[in-house]
């Protein structure tokens, strides 16, 4: 009975879960990004920044965002490279 109501309470949380069981930065995200996404990814982290998610909706873009190395400030990565203030979280 008890293994039973374990697994409905992980059931239960992974359907609350916005994304599911899927990671906030897949594995071979590298993929998913423009060269000028990877290139800049790259140069933030030499400044301790880290890539905070990357979303995937369907039939559009990946949305990636970072974090500065303060870790106050979201980041938005557009598909040319360009960072812009992040700010709504749930919106991604």
């Amino acid at each position: 009975m008890e293994a039973i109501a374990v697994t409905q309470d992980v059931f239960e949380s992974r359907e609350r879960c916005k994304r599911g069981i899927k990671p906030s930065v897949p594995f071979g995200y590298e993929a998913l990004l423009t060269e000028d996404q990877r290139h800049r990814i790259d140069r933030c982290r030499q400044f301790g920044w880290e890539l905070e998610f990357i979303r995937r909706p369907l039939f559009t873009d990946p949305v990636v965002v970072m974090i500065d190395g303060n870790d106050r400030q979201h980041w938005l990565v557009s598909d040319d490279g360009e960072l812009t203030a992040f700010n709504d979280l749930r919106a991604a």
